[in-house]
Order: structure tokens, then sequence, then C-alpha cells
């Protein structure tokens, strides 16, 4: 290769120092991909880790805990000194030396045992060989004669052999009981102490379960002292859930939830006063009990996204900054559901939420969105048909008739500011401007004037509703019948209250500014007879009682009359037409019957899917201070609901004047109206729930909880009976599984006298078939009523049974009629102690609920007056078994109103001399 002159310098360069670094920035970079796979963006291992050292460090403890107790308790002391007794008795002196002498013997036993068995094999392998030799020369037809006898032989010598082995066995046997029977007190003494420390060694296990798989570390305390039990890889702890959501294709597909990974003490008692995420569920057995993780995971309920472990700001799709503020992470669109809002996802799967006993929040809410009518004016699936009854818009009063029911003046005032008339009323205000008061209150005048003259026509003014002794009467009238339950007679005062700030039903403080005498009148004696959809009840009330109580409501309030020129603007047709397009387009009919306008549709946006609208699709105007959030635009918008109004677009929700927990609460209802639909398999839909949320609907709309307790809720007129709550209208907690469904049927269409001697009066609603027929599924329902009929016949009723009924209602024995009524036979001593009318038992009270509620009164009804007499029945009847006296009263109770033949002389005798009890 020839020569060159010229050198060159680049193979003369050394790289190692390049080589160096760039090697040194690789290892880097290696390090920390390895550090930021596995550590910086798995936050997860480190919640596990640190829950399983507090979960370690807690079990420490308490065996720690535990064994300071068991070193203060004297019988352990005992125990223990006994054990260690023991353990020295057979450790030293005679009974050492004997046990040392029987385990050598045991020993040595043991050795030629084995070598005594293993020539009992031998031979039973020799006589296997021998008799398959047998079994071959057999079916070959060889002589077979020479292996018989072998095999006799040799079966001699296995007998010997299985003796032998036998015999050393027993030796065996022997030696070690004889060496139990020494270390006898050892053993009771570790018996004794381990039923000591029972509780300890479950600790112990629980440790050791929560160690096994872990490999020692450095300790986190003190930093470079000692070791610790770490984890090792911890590892995502992870729920599918099959077919739970659909995709953009509406396919199933899998949910999944990795949310335990982080939260590792979800699941787990004891935890309840750590921070996230290491707390254990709140209400963990209520709930977690019937959601068990790893079948409906934790986003179904609680929202979030599933999958993701990076960090929990992107697994939870929120996050609550320096300042406290809630800040949502952008395109997450289902958040983790914080507040009021936790709640929010129960009635995916619970139809029934409003006593749903964890769902307050979004209960309230659901009673809100349906008591303030806001399905009136928003179509809502699952809402549609709640406005109207039999095709009749009943959430508001009915306007068919208005020109007879108000002063003209109070109308144009009303429609301008309800508020201000009745600051706690549920009907929002427009804030109209006065002249289109004025328009709306011409056109409804004009449009039911003819309605309303022919009502007037038909229902004269009543005479002498006035005067003041009158009205005394009235207010006693008012103060007593039940009124209270549902009305409030004084600006300060509550009644029934929905939410925290509206009434039930309207205040009556200025009734007499609102209406007239006559008016008054004809809706006291009959609701229904003004309006067929009216909530309002009959109390069956007689004339003088209608007028006096018309008399006294009549005090309430002063007339403002109408001016003229009111009364003239009122009455122009030009008025009127503008009015009527005003009524349409605030979307007066969703809430209220005005003629002619049955077929309205709604106004506003349908809110079945408003919780799942994205910060893109909602208008904040010029609202640049709110933040645009979903939470922040609802609450602002049912706070103040033209907050978002700009130059240039209108709106025309009305201000309902809702206190912040109500607004919070249906916010968190609107939050769980969404687009995504729960599988059915996940659903819960027990046996009779579509029949109690009808129920509960229409016991909200009538306010049956303004004077009866149902299911533990209500009662609000009990306020006025503290002193002599025997007064008050009865509790009906389990009322399905106590009276009969026909009986029951029959008294809400047409309420008969019970309790007579009460004065509060339940009213009749005027129910259809079809509403009656609600409220008795509603009560079977609740007490999961199989078989709601009864029939019974005096024909099946004992003789025997009925006079031992009779003999143990006396005043011999429980002198039961000294309380309850019977018929006309009514008991002596104050009404307030009386008891219901048993000769209406035959057709009102379930048999079966009879003889539960004699058996103990107080677990049926805690704080009822009625004693309890069972066990410890009197000896002289039926033999004194309480089984057949309780059957006997039932029969003897069910048989009054019913014709009856009085028993023989002989059937008599055979009760008093305790006989054999008649059959059930």
């Amino acid at each position: 290769m020839p020569r060159r002159d010229t050198p060159i310098d680049d193979e003369k360069r050394s790289y190692g120092a390049v080589w160096l670094v760039t090697s040194l920035l690789l290892f880097v970079g290696a390090l920390w991909c390895i550090a930021d796979d596995n550590i910086f963006r798995r936050p997860w291992k480190k919640y596990q880790a640190e829950f399983n050292r507090l979960e370690i460090r807690r079990l420490e403890d308490a065996i720690a805990a535990e064994q300071q107790r068991l070193d203060a308790d004297p019988a352990y002391r005992q125990a223990t000194k006994a054990l260690a007794d023991a353990h020295a008795s057979v450790s030293s002196g005679e009974n050492a030396r004997k046990i040392a002498d029987l385990q050598r013997e045991l020993r040595r036993a043991q050795q030629e045992d084995q070598s005594k068995d293993l020539n009992l094999r031998f031979i039973k392998s020799e006589l296997e060989e021998l008799r398959f030799k047998y079994d071959d020369a057999l079916h070959a037809g060889r002589p077979t004669e020479a292996l018989l006898a072998e095999i006799e032989a040799k079966e001699q010598v296995r007998a010997e052999r299985q003796r032998i082995y036998t015999d050393s066995q027993q030796h065996i046997e022997a030696l070690q009981n004889e060496i139990k029977q020494v270390e006898g007190a050892v053993k009771t003494a570790e018996d004794e102490v381990a039923k000591l420390t029972t509780a300890r060694e479950d600790l112990q296990q629980k440790l050791e379960g929560v160690s096994l798989g872990y490999f020692p570390g450095p300790k986190a305390e003190p930093p470079f002292f000692g070791f610790d039990w770490q984890p090792k890889i911890p590892k995502i702890q992870q729920v599918v859930l099959e077919e739970f959501d659909r995709n953009n294709f509406d396919k199933p597909v899998a949910r999944v939830d990795r949310c335990m990974s982080c939260h590792a003490g979800i699941n787990k008692p004891g935890f309840e006063d750590q921070p996230n995420p290491w707390k254990t569920h709140p209400r963990r057995e209520l709930l977690l009990a019937k959601h068990p993780p790893e079948k409906f995971g934790c986003t179904p309920c609680h929202g979030g996204q599933g999958p993701a472990v990076n960090s929990p700001e992107t697994a939870h799709g929120n996050f609550v900054d320096e300042h406290g503020h809630l800040e949502n992470v952008e395109f997450i669109e289902r958040p983790l559901l914080r507040g009021e809002k936790i709640t929010a996802q129960c009635i995916k799967c619970h139809a029934g939420v409003q006593n749903l006993e964890v769902a307050d929040e979004i209960g309230r809410g659901e009673r809100l969105f349906e008591q303030l009518g806001c399905h009136g004016c928003h179509l809502t699936e699952g809402y549609e048909d709640l406005a109207k009854i039999g095709g009749v818009t009943s959430i508001a009063p009915s306007l068919r008739r208005i020109g007879a029911k108000v002063d003209h003046g109070w109308l144009v005032r009303w429609i301008r500011n309800p508020h201000e008339f009745r600051p706690r009323t549920r009907m929002p205000n427009f804030m109209f401007e006065e002249e289109q008061a004025v328009q709306i209150a011409a056109f409804l005048l004009s449009d039911t004037r003819q309605p309303s003259e022919e009502w007037l026509a038909a229902h004269p003014a009543p005479a002498g509703a006035a005067g003041g002794e009158l009205a005394a009467k009235g207010k006693a009238l008012v103060e007593t019948l039940g009124c209270r339950a549902c009305h409030a007679l004084a600006a300060d005062e509550v009644a029934g209250q929905l939410g925290a700030n509206k009434d039930i039903a309207p205040n009556l403080a200025k009734v007499a500014e609102k209406t007239d005498t006559r008016w008054i009148y004809h809706w006291l004696k009959n609701p229904r007879g003004y309006s067929p959809v009216a909530r309002m009840p009959s109390l069956r009330l007689a004339d003088d009682e209608a007028r006096a109580i018309t008399a006294y409501l009549a005090t309430l309030g002063e007339k403002r009359p109408a001016p003229a020129a009111l009364e003239a603007r009122l009455a122009d047709p030009a008025s009127a037409e503008a009015g009527e397009k005003l009524v349409r387009k605030y979307g007066c009919a969703g809430c209220h019957d005005i003629p002619g306008m049955e077929n309205e549709s709604r106004i506003g946006v349908e809110l079945s899917a408003f919780g799942s609208k994205t910060r893109e699709e909602l208008f904040f105007g010029d609202r640049t201070d709110i933040p645009e959030t979903w939470d922040d635009w609802t609450y602002n918008k049912l706070a103040s609901p033209r907050t978002y109004a700009t130059k240039w677009i209108e709106q025309v929700m009305p201000q309902f004047d809702l206190a912040e927990d109500d607004i919070k609460a249906l916010r968190a209802f609107l939050s769980s109206r969404t687009d995504s639909k729960v599988p059915v398999k996940y659903l819960y839909r027990p046996p009779g729930e579509d029949r109690i949320v009808a129920g509960r609907r229409l016991v909200a709309r009538y306010n049956c909880t303004g004077c009866h307790v149902i299911e533990g809720r209500g009662g609000d007129i009990r306020r006025l009976y503290q002193e002599q709550p025997t007064l008050a209208p009865p509790i009906l907690n389990g009322e399905g599984e106590k009276v009969q469904a026909d009986w029951l049927f029959n008294f809400v269409k047409a309420p008969v006298p019970i309790r007579p001697w009460l004065q509060v009066r339940m009213p009749t609603f005027g129910l259809a078939d079809e509403e009656a027929n609600t409220v008795v599924g509603y009560f079977e329902a609740l007490d999961r009523v199989q078989v709601p009929f009864v029939h019974l016949e005096r024909a099946a009723l004992k003789a025997e049974n009925v006079e031992a009924g009779r003999l143990l209602t006396s005043k011999d024995y429980f002198d039961c009629f000294s309380c309850h009524q019977r018929g006309a036979q009514k008991p002596q001593g104050p009404p307030e102690g009386w008891a219901p009318d048993l000769a209406l038992a035959h057709v009102r009270l379930s048999p079966e609920w009879i003889v539960k509620w004699l058996h103990d009164p107080q677990k049926v009804m805690p704080g009822t007056k009625m004693p309890s007499f069972f066990p410890g029945g009197p000896p002289d009847v039926l033999g004194g078994d309480d089984e057949a006296q309780i059957r006997a009263l039932r029969d003897y109770i069910l048989s009054l109103g019913m014709p009856e033949a009085p028993p023989s002389p002989q059937q008599a005798a055979r009760v008093v001399t305790g006989a054999p009890g008649p059959s059930q």
C-alpha cells in the first residue's frame, strides 16, 4: 500500500470523552425512563405501599394493646403461671426423666417399626407377583398346584408379619399416650391460655396475611436506620363491569374501574379516621354490603375516569386548587361527583330515591323538581305525565273560573310579584312590568268570563257568614279540624314545608285580600265543585261550620278594591289580546289549566340529558365573572334564572327565590339527568317498587304527611298535639300489613269515623278509583303484603275461641273496653285515653296483624299506649296457653259486628277449665 505523505488528523483524534458523556447521558436517561414509568407516573404504587405500612402499624398497635390488656388481666396472669409451672414440672425431676426414657423408647420403637413395615410390604409384593402368575397359568391351561401351594405358604408369612407390625403400632401408640399423659398438665394449661389469647392470635394472623409476600426495605422513619417491611411490586386493582357502557356505535362495552388501586382501604374497616385515599368508605356496612366494589365498581356511583391511574387529577376529572375552588380537568366528560352531587347517581338504579336512607340530596332535589312544577315547562324523561291528572293540567290551581274566585286588583298584584303577597309561595316571580300584569289579568278574566259567571250564578253568597262570635267559632274549627296540617294562618307561621322556604299549601294570613266570602264558603263546602282537579279535600262541613270558617277567614287580611281606571284597563280587548300572547310566551299553561290552552307545548328546553351538557353547550351570556363550568352555570341559573340574558338574547325563566340548599339539591337532581343508561342487570327493581313510587307521588300531591307519619316521616300537625299526642291523626307506618285492602280502598274514597273522639277530621279527597288503588298498592308494597285480600265468615270462627276471647276482654281479665270503643258503646274517661272502635275490626284489620299486635304492641308501634298482656296470660283460660289466648282474642275481635249465637254452657265450661284451645 503506497505511503501517504499528508497526515490525517481525524484518525489521530480521541473521542473517549464524547463517548463517556454520551454514555452517561444515555445511562441517566435510561434511569429516568425507568423511574418515570414505574414511580413518577404510578402514584398508586405509593398509595398502596403507604396503606400497607399503615395497615401493618395498625395491626401491630392493636396487638400491643391487646397484649397490654392481657398483661393486666388476672385470669391471663394465672393461666400463664399455670403454663410455666406445667412446663417446669415436665422439664426437671422424675417427670423429666420419665419423659426422656419414654421418648428414647419411642424413637427405638419407631425405627424398628420402619423395618417391620418394609418386611410386610415386601411379602405383600411377593404375594401380588405369585397371584399374577397363578391367574396367568390358570388362563393358559398350565398346572397351578405348585403356585397355589407357594401362595398359601407366603400368606402365612404375611399374616405373621402383619401381626408383628400391628403389635409394633400398638406399642408406639401406647408410648405416645403415656407421654401425653405425663405432659397432660401442659396441654391443659396451653388450652386455657389459647382461650384467653384468641383476639391476639386473630390479629397476629391478620398481620401475617398482610405481611405475606413482602420483603425488607429501608424504613421511611427514621430515614437511615433499620429496616421495615415494604411491599414488593404493588398491583393494579381492577374491576371489569361487563357491558356497562355503550360505544359510539351503540354497542355494549365493558367499563374498567381501577379506583381501588389508590383507595386501598375503601372496603376495610378501621380506617374511618384516615384521609383519602386510605379512608374507609363512609357507612361501609350499609353501602358496600349492598354495592360490593367487586361487582359494582366505583364510578357508576361516584363518577370519574375508572381506568386512569397516572394522576389523581386525571382519574377524578377535577381537583381543588390552592384557593379552595373546584377546577375541572379539560375534556373529562364524567368528573368525580362531589358535595351534594355525591348521591346524584342513586336515581340511575333506584326508582324511589325520595325516601332512600343515604340519598337525602337527590331525593330532596327530585321532590323539589316535582312539586315546583319544573316538568310543566321542561320535558324530562320519566316525568312527562306528572303535570296532568285526567288530561287536565294540575300542577297549580285551575284558572278556568278565576274571575269568580279572586279580586281583580289582587290578581294584577299577584301576577306582577306573587312573592310580595306570599313570600313562601311556590308560584315563581316572572318579574312582569305593571302593564304586562294588567294585560295577563285582562286575558284571564276575559277568557274565563263565561264559566266564572255560570259558577257564580249557581253558587249564591252565603247568608250570615260574618260576625265576631261566628268568626271565633270558625277559628276554633280551623284549629281543631286539621286545616293547620297544610295551611299557616300568620305571616311568620310555617305549616307543611317544601324544601327550605316554600309552603306546601297557601298561607292564609291575607286570604281576605284575595277573595270574598262567597267563594270561600263554596270552596270549603266542595273544592272539587270549583275545580275538578283541586288538591284541597272536602272536610264534609255542615253549612253552619262552613259559614263559621268563612267568617273567620274573612278577618284575615283587608280588601283593597281595584280602582275604576284599573277595571277599565282590564276590560280593554287590546289588553286581553296582548295578555294572551304573554301567557303563551311564558308558558303559564304548563302549570295552570287555562281554557283554550290545553294542548300547549312546553316552552323550556328538554332536561332529560341536561347533566351531560358540556361547557360548550352552555350559554353564559355576558357573565364573565362566573367560572365556565356546568356546576357554576346551573347554580347561577337556578339562583337568578335570567342572569345570562343579553341585549340580544331574552330569557323567560321566572325567579323562584330558592334557598341555597334547595338550589344545590336541584342541581344534584339535574346532574343525574344524563344520556347514559344503566344496564338492566344492575338496576334495583324490587317487587312493588313502581307502586311505591306512584304512591309517594300521590301522597306528596295531597300532602298526606301533613297529618300522618308515613315511612317514618311527616306528621307536621303533631306539633300542635305535643301535650296530647293521642288526639293527633294516627301514624300509618305498617298500614299495608295492618288493614284489609278492600276496607282501605273504600275508606280513602269515603272516610268513616274510626276514632270518633278525635276532633281532627279525615277529609274526603274525591279520589278516582285509580288513585285509590294507587294508595292501597303503595301501602301493600311498603309492607311487602303478598295476599292483601281477606275473606272472613262467622262460621269460620270457632265458638270456643270467640267465647274465650269474650272472657279475656271482660273486666275480670284485660278489660279491653275500658279504652276501646265498641260500636255505639263508648269507653268511660277522657277521650284522649280512648282507643279505636273494635266493631270495625272484622272489615278493617288483617287477622295476621291482630296476632302480631297482641304479641308485642310496642314492637309494632313504639310509644303506643296499648299495654302488652303477653307473655303471662291468665292461667285459667285455655290452660294458660298464650298463643291460644291470642288467637281467641283475635277471633272474638273479628266476631264483633258479625251475627253471633250465644255459647252453650258446655262450651263456656270448657273455656274456663282450660280444655284444649281451638285450632287456627
